[in-house]
């Protein structure tokens, strides 16, 4: 197996196990600290094939001018670097997995080994004052005012997570994505807004615990994409790499080619979590199952709504749960979008980038099948073995996609089908508009791409 691929295999795994009862978790809590997490570990493993190839100019950490006294790589297996930068970066993340790492080794040179953590220690160091060493929990406010994020009536005294996650220093550029607000400046009363008052009424019909208007196939979708923290599945950057997986498998990449690709997706998703809980807590926007209970019930709200809510996987007993930071923008919107521009730029599947075009394309079937973007994709909330909380047993679901901006589209608005976000915080309703986690992420991953492929990259590299 390409080297890349099995420690991407393992820090899955290490994922997996820190969302699952059983195990020491929450080493990685929340989807903004998983996504800084195996953003480092991939960086490591690119950066030692990067000095390994005798091509140190590709580096991350030369790309962004970072001292790190990483001198000329010993000569031999590249494997054996890869396993040591792995190693110690997956030890950083995940300490109380170490046995586990360890034996995941196997039997390496210790030289080549040595060096590769050499690799992997200059990756932590540079990362080790980049603001995340905080706690990422804080209390919700005292006294909200109308339109602002508290907690989840099902959930009370739930807290806040992340709200300064915004201020953590980026992999890529320096400067946030810009994100438009929605539905303009400042609480204003959103029902004014005609788009919130669509996005209000859909969510409300399509995404209340009684199914009400939404179909089976949009329950699909809605559970298909969840990776809401769920037992044994964990969070969105760990599906997002499972779906890269799935597309990128086939392809039979070098380990180069392979090194670049999973370091710039997962630096995407870095800092897609970083702009989006930037985003998140500037506008600071309820979700619905509080927008549409405090809204005036002459005016369309229900006092009693309840939402279908993040899958409660693997997890007994009734309940429905919204996740417990701001609605705008949707991190999952922007975490999906951000893989799939950094999978077709990479990959080089189109002629150009994903657009907000292409994506609202799809809601109106004008989006045309694309050969070399085509993958199938079964997901671990739909796998045959997954449990709904009755102890139920949920269908295997193998979702077929005919191009990259189909599961955009899909894994953006399937947050609407569970009832925890407003369309807009994934996708506005028109070309355009810089609204919702879709553009963002879009950006983000296009951001990535340039930084990466700015010459010397690992793109043409063949190693000796």
């Amino acid at each position: 197996m390409n080297p890349v691929f099995y420690w991407n295999a393992i820090l899955l795994e290490c994922s997996r196990r820190d969302f699952t009862r059983g195990f020491n978790n929450a080493q990685q809590p929340g989807p903004i600290r998983t996504s800084r997490a195996m953003a480092i570990v991939h960086l490591a493993i690119h950066d030692a094939v990067a000095f390994a190839s005798g091509n140190p100019g590709a580096a991350w950490l030369s790309k962004k001018g970072i001292a790190h006294g990483v001198g000329p790589a010993p000569g031999g297996s590249v494997t054996d670097i890869i396993a040591g930068a792995a190693v110690v970066t997956l030890k950083a993340m995940y300490p109380r997995y170490g046995i586990y790492i360890d034996d995941s080794t196997g039997a390496v040179n210790a030289g080549r080994f040595a060096y590769g953590q050499q690799v992997g220690q200059a990756i932590l160091d540079a990362r080790a004052a980049d603001g995340s060493n905080i706690d990422i929990a804080t209390s919700q406010p005292a006294n909200p005012v109308y339109g602002q994020h508290r907690a989840d009536p099902f959930q009370p005294g739930q807290n806040r997570l992340g709200p300064v996650w915004g201020n953590v220093t980026r992999f890529t550029g320096a400067a946030n994505q810009p994100l438009d607000p929605f539905p303009g400046s400042g609480l204003a009363d959103y029902l004014a807004n005609p788009d919130y008052r669509d996005d209000f009424d859909e969510v409300r019909d399509y995404g209340a615990k009684l199914r009400g208007k939404r179909n089976a196939e949009q329950e699909r979708i809605g559970v298909y994409w969840g990776y809401d923290g769920a037992m044994n599945l964990g969070v969105p950057p760990r599906l997002y790499n499972q779906v890269a997986r799935r597309v990128v498998e086939p392809l039979a990449l070098n380990i180069p080619r392979a090194a670049e690709l999973f370091a710039q997706l997962n630096v995407a998703m870095a800092d897609s979590g970083i702009d989006a809980w930037h985003w998140k807590y500037f506008y600071d926007l309820w979700r619905p199952v509080v927008g549409l209970r405090e809204e005036d019930a002459t005016r369309g709200g229900d006092p009693f709504w309840a939402p279908l809510g993040a899958p409660q996987t693997n997890t007994a007993g009734p309940m429905t749960r919204t996740p417990n930071f701001p609605a705008y923008p949707s991190g999952h919107a922007t975490f999906g979008a951000a893989l799939f521009q950094t999978l077709r730029l990479a990959l080089n599947t189109a002629p150009g980038p994903i657009t907000l075009k292409d994506v609202l394309d799809v809601e109106t079937h004008n989006s045309a099948p694309i050969a070399k973007e085509s993958f199938s994709f079964v997901s671990d909330e739909l796998d045959g073995i997954a449990s709904d909380p009755d102890g139920s047993t949920r269908t295997r679901v193998d979702k077929a996609f005919d191009n990259f901006a189909e599961a955009v589209w899909e894994n953006s608005v399937s947050r609407i089908y569970l009832g925890v976000h407003w369309r807009f915080d994934g996708i506005p309703r028109r070309d355009g508009e810089n609204i919702g986690g879709v553009p963002l992420g879009l950006a983000i991953g296009s951001e990535a791409h340039d930084f990466f492929n700015t010459a010397p990259s690992l793109g043409g590299v063949v190693m000796p």
